[in-house]
Protein backbone atom coordinates (compact mmCIF):
# COMPACT_ATOMS: atom_id res chain seq x y z
CA UNK A 1 0.00 0.00 0.00
CA UNK A 2 1.36 3.43 -0.91
CA UNK A 3 2.43 5.63 1.99
CA UNK A 4 0.53 8.82 2.78
CA UNK A 5 3.03 11.54 1.81
CA UNK A 6 0.84 14.58 2.48
CA UNK A 7 2.44 15.88 5.70
CA UNK A 8 5.94 14.95 4.49
CA UNK A 9 5.71 17.08 1.35
CA UNK A 10 3.99 20.04 3.00
CA UNK A 11 6.13 23.12 3.69
CA UNK A 12 4.60 23.04 7.19
CA UNK A 13 5.98 19.61 8.08
CA UNK A 14 7.99 19.86 11.29
CA UNK A 15 7.46 23.64 11.59
CA UNK A 16 6.76 25.05 15.03
CA UNK A 17 3.67 27.26 14.89
CA UNK A 18 2.33 29.55 17.63
CA UNK A 19 -1.41 30.16 17.28
CA UNK A 20 -2.80 33.03 19.37
CA UNK A 21 -6.52 33.73 19.66
CA UNK A 22 -8.70 34.56 22.65
CA UNK A 23 -11.43 32.40 21.13
CA UNK A 24 -10.31 28.91 22.06
CA UNK A 25 -12.44 27.23 19.41
CA UNK A 26 -10.74 29.23 16.64
CA UNK A 27 -7.26 28.51 17.99
CA UNK A 28 -8.11 24.80 18.22
CA UNK A 29 -9.54 24.69 14.68
CA UNK A 30 -6.45 26.42 13.27
CA UNK A 31 -4.16 24.02 15.13
CA UNK A 32 -6.05 20.95 13.93
CA UNK A 33 -5.80 22.04 10.29
CA UNK A 34 -2.10 22.93 10.37
CA UNK A 35 -1.25 19.76 12.27
CA UNK A 36 -2.77 17.78 9.38
CA UNK A 37 0.10 19.17 7.30
CA UNK A 38 2.67 18.15 9.88
CA UNK A 39 3.02 21.40 11.83
CA UNK A 40 3.82 21.31 15.55
CA UNK A 41 1.30 23.74 17.03
CA UNK A 42 1.26 25.56 20.35
CA UNK A 43 -1.81 27.62 21.26
CA UNK A 44 -2.13 30.71 23.43
CA UNK A 45 -5.38 32.43 24.36
CA UNK A 46 -4.40 36.04 24.92
CA UNK A 47 -1.92 38.44 23.40
CA UNK A 48 -0.01 38.57 26.67
CA UNK A 49 0.30 34.77 26.79
CA UNK A 50 1.39 34.80 23.15
CA UNK A 51 4.16 37.30 23.89
CA UNK A 52 5.35 35.13 26.78
CA UNK A 53 5.43 32.03 24.56
CA UNK A 54 7.25 33.92 21.81
CA UNK A 55 9.90 35.11 24.27
CA UNK A 56 10.37 31.66 25.81
CA UNK A 57 10.81 29.40 22.77
CA UNK A 58 11.54 29.59 19.03
CA UNK A 59 8.80 29.39 16.39
CA UNK A 60 8.85 29.28 12.60
CA UNK A 61 5.42 30.83 12.22
CA UNK A 62 2.99 32.87 14.34
CA UNK A 63 -0.71 32.93 13.49
CA UNK A 64 -2.41 35.59 15.59
CA UNK A 65 -5.76 37.29 15.96
CA UNK A 66 -5.50 41.02 15.31
CA UNK A 67 -7.74 42.14 18.16
CA UNK A 68 -7.48 40.65 21.67
CA UNK A 69 -7.75 41.98 25.20
CA UNK A 70 -4.41 43.28 26.43
CA UNK A 71 -1.65 42.81 23.86
CA UNK A 72 -2.88 42.78 20.25
CA UNK A 73 -1.83 40.86 17.18
CA UNK A 74 0.11 43.95 16.05
CA UNK A 75 2.07 43.79 19.33
CA UNK A 76 2.94 40.17 18.54
CA UNK A 77 3.92 41.18 15.00
CA UNK A 78 6.28 43.84 16.37
CA UNK A 79 7.78 41.41 18.89
CA UNK A 80 8.36 38.78 16.20
CA UNK A 81 10.02 41.35 13.96
CA UNK A 82 12.41 42.35 16.74
CA UNK A 83 13.79 38.81 17.10
CA UNK A 84 17.12 38.09 15.36
CA UNK A 85 15.67 35.09 13.51
CA UNK A 86 12.02 35.94 13.86
CA UNK A 87 9.13 33.80 12.67
CA UNK A 88 6.87 34.58 9.76
CA UNK A 89 3.60 36.13 10.92
CA UNK A 90 0.06 35.70 9.61
CA UNK A 91 -2.64 37.93 11.08
CA UNK A 92 -6.28 36.86 11.37
CA UNK A 93 -8.50 39.93 11.07
CA UNK A 94 -12.29 40.41 11.22
CA UNK A 95 -12.20 43.24 8.69
CA UNK A 96 -10.13 44.36 5.72
CA UNK A 97 -8.90 47.50 7.50
CA UNK A 98 -7.07 45.55 10.18
CA UNK A 99 -5.63 43.14 7.65
CA UNK A 100 -4.25 45.89 5.43
CA UNK A 101 -2.74 47.64 8.47
CA UNK A 102 -1.03 44.38 9.45
CA UNK A 103 0.47 44.03 5.98
CA UNK A 104 1.67 47.62 6.17
CA UNK A 105 3.48 46.82 9.40
CA UNK A 106 5.28 43.84 7.96
CA UNK A 107 2.97 40.82 8.28
CA UNK A 108 3.73 38.02 5.82
CA UNK A 109 0.04 37.39 5.15
CA UNK A 110 -3.44 37.52 6.56
CA UNK A 111 -6.70 35.62 6.58
CA UNK A 112 -10.13 37.05 7.21
CA UNK A 113 -12.51 35.99 9.92
CA UNK A 114 -14.70 33.97 10.12
CA UNK A 115 -11.74 31.63 9.74
CA UNK A 116 -11.43 29.40 6.69
CA UNK A 117 -8.97 26.68 7.83
CA UNK A 118 -8.10 25.71 4.24
CA UNK A 119 -7.19 29.29 3.35
CA UNK A 120 -5.13 29.51 6.53
CA UNK A 121 -3.24 26.34 5.54
CA UNK A 122 -2.49 27.87 2.12
CA UNK A 123 -1.25 31.13 3.62
CA UNK A 124 0.81 29.29 6.23
CA UNK A 125 2.50 27.15 3.57
CA UNK A 126 3.48 30.21 1.53
CA UNK A 127 4.80 31.99 4.62
CA UNK A 128 6.80 28.91 5.67
CA UNK A 129 8.44 28.60 2.25
CA UNK A 130 9.33 32.30 2.21
CA UNK A 131 10.90 32.04 5.67
CA UNK A 132 13.04 29.12 4.46
CA UNK A 133 14.19 31.20 1.50
CA UNK A 134 14.98 34.13 3.80
CA UNK A 135 17.17 31.84 5.88
CA UNK A 136 18.94 30.66 2.71
CA UNK A 137 19.61 34.24 1.66
CA UNK A 138 20.93 35.14 5.12
CA UNK A 139 23.27 32.13 5.14
CA UNK A 140 24.83 32.95 1.76
CA UNK A 141 24.18 36.62 1.01
CA UNK A 142 26.84 36.90 -1.66
CA UNK A 143 25.24 34.35 -3.95
CA UNK A 144 21.78 33.62 -2.68
CA UNK A 145 19.59 36.54 -3.78
CA UNK A 146 19.51 35.74 -7.50
CA UNK A 147 19.09 32.00 -7.02
CA UNK A 148 16.45 32.50 -4.32
CA UNK A 149 14.44 34.77 -6.63
CA UNK A 150 14.73 32.10 -9.32
CA UNK A 151 13.22 29.61 -6.88
CA UNK A 152 10.46 32.10 -6.09
CA UNK A 153 9.81 32.45 -9.80
CA UNK A 154 9.33 28.70 -9.99
CA UNK A 155 6.90 28.89 -7.06
CA UNK A 156 4.89 31.52 -8.93
CA UNK A 157 4.95 29.43 -12.12
CA UNK A 158 3.77 26.37 -10.21
CA UNK A 159 0.86 28.26 -8.67
CA UNK A 160 -0.09 29.63 -12.08
CA UNK A 161 -0.04 26.19 -13.69
CA UNK A 162 -2.83 25.17 -11.32
CA UNK A 163 -4.97 28.08 -12.59
CA UNK A 164 -6.34 27.77 -16.14
CA UNK A 165 -6.66 31.56 -16.41
CA UNK A 166 -3.13 32.40 -15.25
CA UNK A 167 -1.05 29.49 -16.53
CA UNK A 168 2.19 30.81 -18.02
CA UNK A 169 1.39 34.45 -17.20
CA UNK A 170 4.65 35.35 -15.45
CA UNK A 171 6.76 33.47 -18.01
CA UNK A 172 5.02 35.36 -20.84
CA UNK A 173 5.53 38.64 -18.97
CA UNK A 174 9.23 37.84 -18.59
CA UNK A 175 9.63 37.17 -22.33
CA UNK A 176 7.94 40.44 -23.21
CA UNK A 177 9.81 42.39 -20.55
CA UNK A 178 13.19 41.11 -21.75
CA UNK A 179 12.46 42.20 -25.30
CA UNK A 180 11.10 45.60 -24.23
CA UNK A 181 14.03 46.16 -21.89
CA UNK A 182 16.54 45.75 -24.70
CA UNK A 183 14.58 48.12 -26.93
CA UNK A 184 14.43 50.73 -24.15
CA UNK A 185 18.10 50.39 -23.23
CA UNK A 186 17.28 49.05 -19.77
CA UNK A 187 18.95 46.27 -17.80
CA UNK A 188 17.08 43.38 -19.42
CA UNK A 189 18.46 40.81 -16.97
CA UNK A 190 17.11 42.69 -13.95
CA UNK A 191 13.84 43.28 -15.77
CA UNK A 192 13.33 39.59 -16.56
CA UNK A 193 14.07 38.66 -12.95
CA UNK A 194 11.55 41.22 -11.72
CA UNK A 195 8.99 39.92 -14.21
CA UNK A 196 9.33 36.34 -12.97
CA UNK A 197 8.43 37.36 -9.42
CA UNK A 198 6.33 40.49 -10.01
CA UNK A 199 3.08 38.77 -9.04
CA UNK A 200 4.47 36.95 -6.01
CA UNK A 201 2.10 38.91 -3.77
CA UNK A 202 -0.85 37.39 -5.65
CA UNK A 203 -0.17 34.14 -3.78
CA UNK A 204 -2.05 35.81 -0.91
CA UNK A 205 -5.24 36.18 -2.99
CA UNK A 206 -7.67 33.22 -2.79
CA UNK A 207 -7.94 31.54 -6.19
CA UNK A 208 -11.73 31.38 -5.79
CA UNK A 209 -11.80 35.18 -5.93
CA UNK A 210 -9.57 35.31 -8.99
CA UNK A 211 -11.92 32.95 -10.82
CA UNK A 212 -15.12 34.78 -9.91
CA UNK A 213 -17.12 36.31 -12.74
CA UNK A 214 -18.95 38.59 -10.29
CA UNK A 215 -17.62 41.52 -8.30
CA UNK A 216 -14.66 40.57 -6.12
CA UNK A 217 -15.20 40.61 -2.36
CA UNK A 218 -13.81 43.68 -0.58
CA UNK A 219 -11.03 41.81 1.29
CA UNK A 220 -9.79 40.34 -1.99
CA UNK A 221 -9.92 43.79 -3.61
CA UNK A 222 -7.65 45.09 -0.86
CA UNK A 223 -5.26 42.18 -1.37
CA UNK A 224 -5.10 42.92 -5.09
CA UNK A 225 -4.22 46.54 -4.36
CA UNK A 226 -1.46 45.67 -1.87
CA UNK A 227 -0.02 42.67 -3.73
CA UNK A 228 2.80 44.73 -5.33
CA UNK A 229 3.85 45.99 -1.89
CA UNK A 230 3.60 42.53 -0.37
CA UNK A 231 5.66 40.92 -3.13
CA UNK A 232 8.26 43.69 -3.01
CA UNK A 233 8.60 43.31 0.76
CA UNK A 234 9.09 39.56 0.45
CA UNK A 235 11.85 39.82 -2.13
CA UNK A 236 13.51 42.73 -0.30
CA UNK A 237 13.79 40.55 2.79
CA UNK A 238 15.47 37.96 0.60
CA UNK A 239 18.18 40.41 -0.44
CA UNK A 240 16.85 41.33 -3.88
CA UNK A 241 18.49 44.18 -5.77
CA UNK A 242 16.81 47.51 -4.96
CA UNK A 243 15.98 48.14 -8.65
CA UNK A 244 14.18 44.79 -8.84
CA UNK A 245 12.33 45.56 -5.60
CA UNK A 246 11.26 48.96 -6.94
CA UNK A 247 10.06 47.44 -10.22
CA UNK A 248 7.91 44.87 -8.40
CA UNK A 249 6.55 47.50 -5.98
CA UNK A 250 5.47 49.89 -8.77
CA UNK A 251 4.45 47.59 -11.62
CA UNK A 252 0.75 48.46 -11.19
CA UNK A 253 1.27 52.22 -11.28
CA UNK A 254 -0.10 54.09 -14.31
CA UNK A 255 1.55 56.85 -16.30
CA UNK A 256 -1.40 59.18 -15.54
CA UNK A 257 -1.13 58.59 -11.78
CA UNK A 258 -4.31 56.50 -11.46
CA UNK A 259 -2.58 53.25 -10.62
CA UNK A 260 -1.73 51.63 -7.30
CA UNK A 261 -0.48 51.22 -4.63
CA UNK A 262 1.20 54.66 -4.53
CA UNK A 263 -0.51 56.70 -7.25
CA UNK A 264 2.84 57.51 -8.87
CA UNK A 265 2.83 59.23 -12.27
CA UNK A 266 5.11 59.75 -15.25
CA UNK A 267 8.80 59.94 -14.44
CA UNK A 268 8.17 59.20 -10.76
CA UNK A 269 7.56 55.58 -11.77
CA UNK A 270 10.91 53.75 -12.04
CA UNK A 271 11.80 52.92 -15.67
CA UNK A 272 11.97 49.18 -14.95
CA UNK A 273 8.50 49.35 -13.40
CA UNK A 274 7.06 51.19 -16.42
CA UNK A 275 8.45 48.54 -18.77
CA UNK A 276 7.34 45.72 -16.48
CA UNK A 277 3.82 47.13 -16.15
CA UNK A 278 3.53 47.38 -19.94
CA UNK A 279 4.72 43.79 -20.40
CA UNK A 280 2.38 42.48 -17.68
CA UNK A 281 -0.63 44.27 -19.19
CA UNK A 282 0.07 42.82 -22.63
CA UNK A 283 0.60 39.34 -21.17
CA UNK A 284 -2.75 39.63 -19.39
CA UNK A 285 -4.52 40.68 -22.60
CA UNK A 286 -3.11 37.62 -24.38
CA UNK A 287 -4.71 35.24 -21.87
CA UNK A 288 -8.36 34.42 -21.23
CA UNK A 289 -10.08 35.57 -18.05
CA UNK A 290 -13.27 34.26 -16.43
CA UNK A 291 -15.18 37.25 -17.83
CA UNK A 292 -13.66 37.40 -21.35
CA UNK A 293 -11.82 35.44 -24.02
CA UNK A 294 -8.18 36.15 -24.88
CA UNK A 295 -7.69 39.19 -27.08
CA UNK A 296 -6.54 38.83 -30.66
CA UNK A 297 -3.16 40.38 -31.53
CA UNK A 298 -4.68 43.30 -33.42
CA UNK A 299 -6.90 44.11 -30.44
CA UNK A 300 -3.89 44.00 -28.10
CA UNK A 301 -2.02 46.51 -30.28
CA UNK A 302 -5.10 48.77 -30.42
CA UNK A 303 -5.38 48.64 -26.63
CA UNK A 304 -1.71 49.49 -26.30
CA UNK A 305 -2.07 52.54 -28.54
CA UNK A 306 -5.21 53.65 -26.70
CA UNK A 307 -3.35 53.48 -23.37
CA UNK A 308 -0.55 55.83 -24.47
CA UNK A 309 -0.02 58.64 -21.92
CA UNK A 310 -2.68 57.18 -19.62
CA UNK A 311 -1.91 53.61 -18.58
CA UNK A 312 1.42 53.45 -20.40
CA UNK A 313 4.29 55.85 -21.01
CA UNK A 314 4.90 56.96 -24.59
CA UNK A 315 8.42 55.50 -24.72
CA UNK A 316 7.14 52.14 -23.48
CA UNK A 317 4.32 52.11 -26.06
CA UNK A 318 6.70 52.96 -28.91
CA UNK A 319 9.17 50.28 -27.84
CA UNK A 320 6.46 47.66 -27.40
CA UNK A 321 4.86 48.39 -30.79
CA UNK A 322 8.24 48.20 -32.49
CA UNK A 323 9.15 44.90 -30.82
CA UNK A 324 5.76 43.32 -31.46
CA UNK A 325 5.86 44.31 -35.14
CA UNK A 326 9.26 42.63 -35.47
CA UNK A 327 8.43 39.60 -33.28
CA UNK A 328 4.66 39.00 -33.53
CA UNK A 329 5.05 35.54 -31.97
CA UNK A 330 5.44 37.25 -28.58
CA UNK A 331 1.66 37.71 -28.69
CA UNK A 332 0.99 34.02 -29.29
Amino acid sequence: MAADRGPVTSPLAGRRVLIVDDERSIAAAAARRLERDGAICVTAHSGTEGLERLAAEPFDLVVTDSEMPGASGLDLLAAAGALPDGPAVIVMAPGSGGAVEALGRGADGYVMKPLDPELLAHEASVAAELRTLRATAAAAPAIAAGSVLTVLGEMVNASERADPFRAGFSARTARLAGAFGQALGLDAERLVLAARVHDLGMLAVPSTELHSESAMARPAQHLIRVHPTLGARWIERLGADRMVVAAVAAHQERFDGNGYPGGLAGGDIPPLARALGTAAAIAAMCAPRPWRARREPASVLDELRAGRDTQFGPAEVDAALDVLRRVPTLLA
